[in-house]
């Protein structure tokens, strides 16, 4: 049956590769024994149409990787909500990608053997697949064997810093490079054994470096999970609308704050609706004002009116996030648009417009470089309200890296 061979040295391939990042998952067992599971079938009906071919061997060949294909698949596209770990859709990696085109080879070359029939096949012309399967399953076992999983860090995860031993990160709201003491910033360069340093939230943020949100007491494995998900998931979807004519074909309006040096572009059909942390279809787009140019910087996702400690928030990502409103601006529509035209006076009174808004929590999630984390609140006045004292906030460090 030509193809078949060829099918199992693939899911043998797959197997193997799974079997490699089985011990990145355990913090999550029940996600560690599926992989477990899903390496064992794979290498077995590989082994199996590779030493007894046969038109059963086939079709579990088939069967066996196109279910590992389809959960690698609903990973990607939606998350699966009763697997821990696998609550939030992840980022496609070279490794799981690398896996997932194994098991596609495997289930389409079974396919074709089971379509072709029996045919003869000299074992030589096993040599060009054995080494193709070689060239992509080792690699991805190499990575797939160290990927960091749910914020856990590897060794190559080094923080940048500069001449006088000082870190260095990039402040979000101004472009700046800030330069800071290690006693004030802690990075994922940090010791194992200085777990007091290691706890201290929020950390520098760098998407090339990443961040290691474990150690955060009062954070669950599940919360952590979810804020890690959120991460990648905005890293991977916000880039649609890195130019603002795009957002604005989307939907997207200006609320007029550009003159702040941070302008947010909001949809305001998104607001009340009931999805939560969607990076498919955030609720504002945040963009660093330089002159005429828009950087894309961040999401601001946008719940549904409620309390900024309504247990659905507060519970979401634990201690690692603080939800803010906006309860002191004002909104007239400018052009036929919402837009900001100034704060509330000591009465709570709007020299112009209404105030409105404030009933609907917010938090930041940045795909820039920021000193105070991956979801830091701007500064200043751009801060909001949260139901928690300033200095109990955990998106706001701005008092750390001043000067």
């Amino acid at each position: 049956m030509p193809g078949l061979a060829v099918a199992a040295l693939a899911s043998i391939g797959a197997g193997a590769v799974h079997a490699a990042a089985t011990g990145v998952h355990a913090e999550h067992p029940q996600l560690a024994r599926l992989f477990v599971i899903c390496a064992a079938a794979q290498i077995g009906c590989g082994l199996w149409a590779l030493l007894r071919p046969s038109k059963i061997a086939a079709w579990s060949v088939v069967a066996v990787n196109a279910l590992a294909v389809g959960g690698w698949l609903t990973t990607r596209l939606v998350g699966i909500s009763w697997i821990e770990g696998l609550e939030v859709r992840e980022a496609v990696q070279f490794a799981d990608s690398g896996c997932a085109a194994l098991g596609a080879a495997a289930a389409g070359a079974a396919l074709v053997g089971l379509v072709v029939g029996w045919r003869p096949l000299p074992m030589n012309r096993l040599a060009l697949p054995s080494v193709a399967v070689l060239a992509l399953a080792v690699p991805a076992m190499w990575t797939g064997g160290t990927h960091v999983h749910s914020g856990n860090h590897t060794d190559s995860e080094v923080a940048a810093t500069d001449d006088h031993g000082h870190d260095t990160t990039v402040d979000n709201s101004t472009g700046d490079t800030v330069h800071t003491d290690d006693s004030t910033h802690t990075t994922d360069t940090t010791a194992a054994g200085d777990s007091d340093e290691l706890a201290a939230w929020p950390r520098p943020w760098d998407p090339a470096i990443g961040i290691d949100l474990s150690g955060v007491p009062g954070v669950s494995a599940e919360q952590q999970t979810r804020a890690q998900g959120i991460i990648e998931s905005t890293l991977l979807e916000l880039p649609r609308w890195a130019d603002t004519a795009d957002a604005f074909a989307d939907g997207y309006r200006s609320i007029g704050d550009a003159g702040t040096g941070t302008e947010h572009y909001i949809r305001t059909d998104l607001i009340g609706d009931d999805t939560l942390l969607d990076p498919t279809a955030p609720e504002s787009l945040v963009y660093n004002v330089v002159g005429d140019q828009r950087i894309l910087a961040g999401a601001m996702y946008i719940a549904s009116p409620r309390p900024t400690d309504d247990p659905s928030l507060t519970d979401w990502a634990g201690a690692l996030m603080t939800w803010h409103n906006h309860g002191n601006l004002c909104w007239d529509l400018v052009n036929g648009a919402p837009t900001v035209v100034g704060l509330v006076d000591a009465a709570g009174k709007c020299a112009r417009g209404v105030n409105t808004g404030g009933e609907s929590p917010m938090v930041h999630v940045w795909i820039l470089p920021h000193p105070c984390g991956p979801f830091a609140a701007l500064e200043g006045v751009g801060a909001g309200q949260a139901s928690v004292p300033n200095e109990e906030r955990v998106d706001m460090c701005d008092a750390h890296h001043s000067g």
